[in-house]
């Protein structure tokens, strides 16, 4: 093989792996909701294609019923999407939540060594995560499930190993 072939190839690999990557937390994908091998979760509900207004409309309402740490303020409407671009119902919920998820975990960071009652505050919001909709079986793989659940398992420890990891490759600059 020569350089460009792998090359090639390698570009290939990558933009694969990341559309599986951003499919496993509902990012994008068809009108199926169901799990692994059809099973849907007794939560779910078929995910119809939707437009940006209704994801839009979808985030803002997630982001008005969210708790939020004192300090932080979430975007007020969705950031770097297409407007013309379709979404599955549930994708402006999955964003909220995400933020919400990114807030709560900076918020422990910033306090699990100096305020003890702020970090227990962070880590009591951040345990209503794998009860919400977008770690549901129909958004979210079982790999994502069990990263956060071992990234709160060691902050519960006192180790920030893990939060700072999701907050590093995961969340936006805020």
């Amino acid at each position: 093989m020569n350089n460009h072939t792998i090359g090639k190839a390698t570009l290939i690999v990558g933009v694969l792996s990341v559309l599986l990557m951003f499919n496993a937390c509902g990012g994008i994908g068809n009108n199926d909701a169901s799990g692994v091998g059809g099973a849907r979760s007794q939560n779910s509900s078929p995910r119809e294609i939707v437009d940006f207004a209704h994801i839009e409309k979808e985030y803002q309402e997630s982001v008005a019923k969210l708790s939020w740490p004192e300090k932080y303020k979430a975007p007020a409407n969705l950031v770097g999407e297409e407007k013309d671009g379709q979404f599955q119902s549930g994708y402006g919920d999955t964003q909220a939540s995400n933020y919400y998820q990114c807030a709560w975990e900076r918020q422990w960071l910033d306090t699990y060594a100096s305020d003890e009652q702020a970090a227990s505050k962070a880590l009591h919001e951040l345990e209503k995560v794998p009860s919400m909709p977008f770690m549901g079986p129909d958004r979210c793989d079982d790999a994502t499930r069990n990263f956060f659940k071992e990234h709160m398992r060691k902050a519960k420890l006192g180790d920030p190993s893990g939060f700072q990891q999701d907050v590093q490759a995961n969340c936006p600059v805020m």
